[in-house]
């Protein structure tokens, strides 16, 4: 009798065992993927950073060719050397201090 319970123990060790490898492993998997969408989004990331004047474009090319390790590094280039423009808060907030005259 404890032999079998032993056995049944033993069993439900090991299935907890593998319970837990694939929860590890899916956490894994999940970890690296949003590691690699991090990656991948990094030229729309800076562009979004510095207020780029073209970052729409950017988000797009990024998206459709960012695959591409010539078009992601032109596009991380192109997001550094973009003109930024300024906030909108910031336009807004200028204006308001300087009204224009008439």
């Amino acid at each position: 009798m404890s032999a079998l319970i032993a056995i049944s123990i033993a069993i439900f060790a090991l299935i907890a065992l593998g319970v837990a490898a694939l929860f590890l492993h899916m956490v894994v998997w999940l970890l690296a993927a949003i590691l690699g969408l991090l990656i991948y989004f990094i030229p729309s990331i800076i562009a979004a950073a510095r207020h780029h004047e073209h970052f729409l474009w950017v988000l797009i090319l990024n998206i459709v060719l960012g695959w591409s390790g010539i078009a992601w590094i032109a596009l991380i280039v192109w997001a550094i050397l973009g003109e930024r423009r300024e906030p909108p808060l910031r336009r807004l907030g200028a204006d308001a201090f300087n009204p224009p005259a008439r």
